[in-house]
């Protein structure tokens, strides 16, 4: 019984929500603090696993558990600490993990 709850609770890790969110933030004037001040504002946020932010392109990746937060949210967190101008991309809104995306074929089929 146990060696069930142990591995319900494993595939349950698994399938959590993680999913990454591409968000535009127009308006960066320099490419070290402008950056890291995006990333300072998700810092203490439940759910967000990771934030990377690319200068050049003006978008910020961002890792996080959907069960928590939603990408809009994050979104709005981001305008209304940081001075920029924030919007999801509209290619790529919510991407699932692909560790998920891997294991869920094998459990769906």
């Amino acid at each position: 019984m146990k060696k069930y709850i142990c591995l319900l609770s494993i595939i349950g890790f698994v399938f959590a929500g993680e999913k990454t969110a591409q968000i535009k933030v127009k308006g960066m004037a320099c490419q070290y603090s402008c950056p890291t001040r995006v990333k300072s504002a998700l810092n203490d946020v439940k759910g967000v696993k990771m934030c990377d932010v690319n200068y050049e392109t003006n978008t910020a990746t961002v890792t996080y558990n959907d069960e928590e937060i939603k990408a809009k949210d994050i979104a709005n967190i981001l305008d209304n600490k940081t001075n920029f101008e924030i919007s999801l991309d509209d290619k790529s809104k919510e991407e699932t993990s692909g560790f998920k995306k891997f294991l869920s074929r094998f459990f769906k089929s």
